[in-house]
């Protein structure tokens, strides 16, 4: 493999970023994409003993075309087999596919069973990245485990951990990282914080690896070329039922509730003409509700299993920013409630849809407070 020397004021900061002795002993996470191999070869540059460590989540059927930019398939463990030989570090593949199934899978399918809208990326982060692959790291005598993430993690003054948005605003991942708890937060590294994919693929040129123009990776990886719906129904289905609006006049059928969710207005099989119908609703006995564009407003919602990255809940009154999607904007909401049944938010802006099963995060600014699952939502049209 060859490469051109890196600067001295790059390797200035990666050393600040893993905050260990150069020669330290430290895990890499290593999907067999560009993101994560840079990560291992810029530790190796910075003077650190990397082990590079994958997991091998999920099987592919033969017979199916694997979708480019699948992430964490078998043909991406000999990937990362690849990089790590030429960077001379060890590496090792860790069957997961059995928690992978039972954390990551199974819950998906039950998800969209019941009428939810899961996030598998969700799941995975937080049983494979901040458990399994953290145990391991420590197993084998790693000081940190660095990963590919575009987000960056530090501490305030108070020593708190401070999970917060990466620079690449296209490429951030924050949202997915919720999950993350603060006593795992000191042992985490992002290296890639501070980056822009572009500048990720140039070190990858640079540093002449095999996989520095390999396609991006997909948010569901495991459904194959399949769409999500198509691979729900290939693994047992969901409900069939009936379209009906607010009113609940039928106005259609179904034949897979995983086809629908709160917001989509194309593909809902009814005739053409007349004003547009969005999904606002659903539920685990294969109703769709359709409502109107105004319908879909969020006056309130609760999240159930929220997690502080922070250390602490946020308090009544409180007003933070509340993002439903990755892609999406954070709106303004305050804290009204918080107790056993989850935190309860009202929403001061307009929040355009939101669906039970999605993940809820909170942030100040570009700092990640925590989150947690989307359980109820409240329209802004059956308030009293």
């Amino acid at each position: 493999m060859s490469s051109r020397a890196p600067t001295a004021s790059l390797i200035d900061l990666i050393r600040a970023d893993i905050a260990l002795p150069v020669g330290s002993r430290v895990a890499v996470a290593m999907s067999g994409g560009v993101d994560s191999s840079v990560v291992a070869a810029l530790l190796v540059e910075a003077g650190y003993e990397v082990i590079g460590l994958t997991a091998r989540l999920y099987d592919v059927d033969p017979t199916e075309v694997v979708r480019a930019g699948s992430c964490c398939a078998p043909e991406d463990a000999r990937d990362a087999r690849g990089v790590a030989a030429d960077l001379g570090i060890r590496h090792y593949v860790l069957d997961e596919r059995a928690v992978f199934e039972r954390d990551v899978m199974q819950p998906f399918l039950a998800d969209w069973r019941e009428g939810r809208t899961p996030n598998p990326c969700v799941a995975c982060n937080r049983s494979l990245k901040f458990d399994r692959l953290v145990g391991r790291a420590r197993m084998l005598g790693a000081e940190a485990l660095a990963t590919g993430h575009y987000a960056q993690l530090d501490r305030d003054d108070d020593g708190h951990a401070r999970l917060r948005r990466g620079r690449d605003r296209g490429k951030d991942q924050a949202y997915f990282l919720y999950p993350l708890q603060a006593d795992v937060a000191g042992y985490l590294r992002f290296p890639l914080g501070a980056m822009t994919k572009t500048e990720v693929r140039d070190h990858g040129d640079r540093l002449g690896l095999c996989v520095a123009d390999k396609p991006e990776s997909m948010d569901i990886c495991f459904v194959g070329a399949k769409k999500p719906a198509e691979w729900v129904a290939a693994n047992g289905g969901a409900p069939s039922g009936a379209l009906v609006d607010l009113a609940g006049t039928r106005l259609g059928q179904h034949s897979n509730l995983a086809r629908f969710t709160v917001g989509q207005r194309r593909g809902l099989g009814l005739p053409g003409g007349g004003e547009p119908h969005y999904v606002v609703d659903k539920s685990a006995d294969g109703t769709v509700v359709l409502g109107h564009h105004e319908d879909l407003l969020v006056a309130r919602l609760t999240l159930e299993g929220y997690n502080s990255v922070t250390g602490s809940v946020p308090a009544t009154g409180a007003r933070v920013g509340l993002q439903v999607r990755h892609r999406g904007r954070p709106v303004e909401a305050e804290v009204v409630g918080s107790g056993a049944d989850g935190l309860v938010l009202r929403l001061c802006a307009a929040l355009d849809g939101a669906a039970r099963g999605q993940a809820g995060v909170l942030f100040d600014a570009d700092r990640v407070l925590g989150g947690g699952t989307i359980q109820q939502v409240t329209r802004a049209s059956e308030r009293t």
